[in-house]
């Protein structure tokens, strides 16, 4: 109990000395990308200004990871599109009018030509769209449809783009806070979205705000902060045997500064210990909402696929693609507040108290233990006086214990008194019929 205690120290002291959203403002404008200074800017702010122990990594482009190969280094320079020497759309306004990853070029082209490489929102006239073509060679531009009605059909209209693509490297930032155990609970958010606040930057906030919180652990805690869905495969590729082995927890964070009530999308099947944690916890919160795995979006694709079958969730306020002004200009400084931030970084300190404040049990033999081995029955042991009902508890918890159930839970469960089932565990410890896991 005493840890829960000073992470919650560790939370007022943050929010007396620190504003998320002023950590988000600091680096909105820089373009970011699955690859490129944009994003290399980003981690370093995160590991001067916030906290200096985020390590700095990276994989190298053409390197392959399962079924995927890391793209080359994207840099963009100047893009704009200008007509009769007057500027129509310009990546130094807004690094949005760019669709991500297009290659140089240089052209006058007509309205026809121009205008299938224009991409527009007719349902949202005031917004420039998010557009990348990270695995397909191609180039184009992005702008406000209110904007690209007022131009002249009549008109040639001169292109250019000054980019570069080359083997290079895809970056990433991981922090590690030792526990007294091995194993660890992962929680990262995605940097890799240019000028995009609550879809990008309030997860990321949020994981470099954990990093100042969460002191002398009893679990291990992984901050990650990596690119979306190709920064998750080549993460896995290098630690799936660690992840496999050790992770008890992960958690997903995006999303977390608008409006919305908190949510979350559970795993494929609903029963990792990451859902029995969120479930538990989102009880006391009105208008919690459980997403399906059908609903999937982010890197729990990826660490909750059906191959890993890894326990991982992504926790969320409005759930990406289901708020209006995602993934497009709109998604600004305005949607976020630091009134919801602090709110979703207490929900997740709160499950990391839970973890904490709980163990988890595994049974070190298998099938069922034979009791009599072991001098639990027919025998003058200690549970010779009511070895009927005492023996049924013993079976049940060494028939429950998973690395899926946490203590609180097999009490729960079991219908045995929290401080009755510590014993018998204590007990079954000792006889090496269960182990901590």
């Amino acid at each position: 109990m005493k840890r829960v205690q000073i992470f919650g120290q560790q939370l007022n002291r943050f929010f007396i000395n620190h504003r998320l959203k002023k950590w988000i403002k600091d680096v909105f404008d820089f373009n970011r990308s699955i690859t490129g200074s944009g994003t290399l800017k980003t981690l370093k702010y995160i590991k001067k200004n916030i906290n200096k122990n985020f390590k700095i990594k990276n994989y190298k482009s053409g390197t392959n990871v399962y079924d995927w190969k890391i793209p080359k280094q994207w840099e963009i320079y100047k893009a704009k599109i200008y007509c009769d020497n007057k500027k129509i759309c310009d990546f130094e306004d807004n690094n949005l009018h760019i669709v991500g990853y297009s290659y140089p070029i240089k052209k006058r082209l007509s309205y026809n030509q121009l205008k299938k490489k224009i991409n527009t929102l007719k349902n949202q006239p005031d917004a420039i769209p998010y557009v990348t073509s990270y695995y397909k060679k191609d180039w184009g531009f992005c702008m406000k449809y209110k904007d690209f009605k007022k131009l002249d059909k009549k008109k040639k209209y001169d292109v250019l783009i000054n980019s570069k693509l080359f083997n290079g490297k895809m970056n990433f930032s991981e922090m590690t806070i030792k526990g007294k155990t091995k194993k660890t609970v992962l929680i990262m958010s995605y940097i890799c979205h240019p000028s995009m606040a609550n879809n990008e930057l309030s997860g990321v906030s949020v994981v470099a705000a954990l990093s100042k919180i969460i002191k002398n652990p009893y679990y291990t805690y992984k901050l990650l902060l990596i690119p979306e869905t190709i920064g998750a495969i080549a993460y896995i590729n290098k630690n799936n045997y660690q992840l496999k082995e050790n992770l008890i927890a992960g958690f997903n964070l995006t999303c977390c500064g608008d409006k919305g009530s908190l949510s979350y999308i559970s795993s494929i099947y609903e029963n990792t210990y990451s859902d029995l944690i969120l479930k538990r916890i989102s009880k006391t919160y009105k208008n919690f909402k459980i997403h399906s795995f059908l609903d999937r979006g982010s890197n729990e694709r990826q660490f909750g696929c059906q191959n890993l079958k890894l326990p991982f969730c992504t926790v969320m306020r409005s759930k990406f693609g289901n708020y209006r002004n995602y993934h497009t200009s709109k998604d600004d400084l305005k949607i976020v507040s630091e009134k919801k931030l602090r709110d979703t970084l207490k929900f997740i300190v709160k499950v990391i108290d839970e973890i904490e404040k709980n163990k988890i049990y595994v049974k070190n033999t298998t099938c069922e233990p034979f009791l009599t081995k072991y001098n639990l029955i027919n025998t003058k042991s200690f549970f010779q006086n009511n070895k009927n009902s005492l023996t049924k508890d013993i079976l049940n918890i060494t028939a429950y214990a998973s690395k899926n159930l946490d203590t609180t839970e097999l009490s729960k469960i079991l219908k045995i008194d929290k401080k009755k089932l510590n014993f018998f565990i204590d007990f079954l410890c000792q006889k090496k019929i269960l182990k901590k896991f």
